[in-house]
């Protein structure tokens, strides 16, 4: 009887401390998801790291970031890398993949200097990925010498190690484009306050060229940039090249390219207007017309076919081309 009530005692001590612990770890995931709804990421100092990553009763996942963001650090790039992981935090926070097992984290040097001397980090930025009631391994923490700190490049990570698939949503920047309507408009105001002193401005060839200048730089890729804002070239170590493989996907050095590229769509535009000025150039023998309209034709198929074979190496498996291959 007497071992009884001690099995008794030890089984009713043990289901306490089960159900207790199970209430600590709902009552954390509860505030997490809080603190979630409220900001993509949870700014931790020294007590919430000890209380809800440190310990040991912890069912959930947490990718911290851990920063120096003060002036007085100096850490160039710890802004840059916080934007990054802002944006990937804002993605998860309004995509389907969000729930209350995975939580985003950032701990600053000067709130959490204890969690630094406690992982032994003497730089920042640095991404960890703490996994469900296990301390993080060296592959749980982002080798950003390789990848770099892009938020591309932080999801493949977190797939990698936590196995969430998160699409970005990079906020617009019109602030460019803006700039540009803005600086068109000054120009094209002063040009109408000025306009019996720039008659040549009245000529629709002119026009017609500014026009296709303008249609060029947009369609080029700026647009795209400035909502999406790639890279500015492969910042995986392994592809050094310009061109992104994906279709869908254009960095900004190749934009730049791209605009080079532009110029000969720019020659192309100027042969066929050539082709369209010839006949009405006036020529007593029409020897003038001719050579006008031969260097169109020239320049049109060199220029085209240049430009054609340039797709097909971008997009493979294109089937036409034209004289060059």
């Amino acid at each position: 009887m007497k071992y009884f009530v001690y099995l008794f005692f030890i089984c009713a001590c043990i289901t306490l401390n089960v159900l207790s612990e199970e209430d600590v770890l709902s009552d954390k995931i509860q505030q997490l998801t809080q603190w979630s709804l409220k900001k993509p990421i949870i700014r931790l100092n020294n007590e919430h790291f000890k209380h809800y990553v440190k310990a040991s009763s912890r069912n959930y996942s947490m990718f911290i970031m851990f920063t120096a963001l003060s002036p007085q650090r100096q850490c160039s790039i710890c802004k840059q890398a916080y934007d990054e992981f802002q944006i990937v935090a804002q993605s998860y926070r309004y995509s389907n993949a969000f729930s209350n097992s995975v939580f985003f984290g950032m701990v600053d040097f000067d709130d959490g200097s204890d969690a630094f001397q406690y992982l032994k980090l003497n730089t920042a930025p640095v991404f960890i990925y703490f996994p469900p009631k296990m301390k993080p391994k060296k592959s749980d923490y982002m080798d950003l010498s390789r990848s770099g700190f892009s938020a591309e490049q932080i999801i493949k990570w977190i797939h990698d190690r936590a196995d969430v698939e998160i699409q970005i949503y990079r906020p617009p920047n019109y602030s460019g484009f803006l700039l540009v309507i803005l600086m068109i408009t000054m120009i094209l105001g002063l040009l109408y306050v000025k306009r019996d002193s720039f008659k040549f401005l009245f000529n629709h060839i002119v026009w017609g060229i500014f026009i296709i200048g303008i249609v060029c730089y947009f369609i080029s890729g700026q647009t795209w940039n400035l909502i999406n804002g790639p890279p500015f070239m492969p910042q995986n170590k392994n592809n050094m090249g310009l061109f992104a493989d994906d279709s869908n996907m254009q960095y900004i050095a190749e934009t730049y390219i791209v605009q080079i590229l532009f110029f000969l769509h720019f020659g192309v535009s100027i042969g066929v207007i050539l082709l369209n000025e010839a006949p009405k150039l006036k020529s007593q023998t029409g020897k003038r017309n001719s050579f006008v309209a031969a260097v169109g034709i020239v320049v049109v198929v060199i220029l085209f076919s240049y430009l054609l074979s340039i797709f097909r190496s971008k997009y493979q498996g294109y089937p036409y081309s034209f004289l060059i291959k």
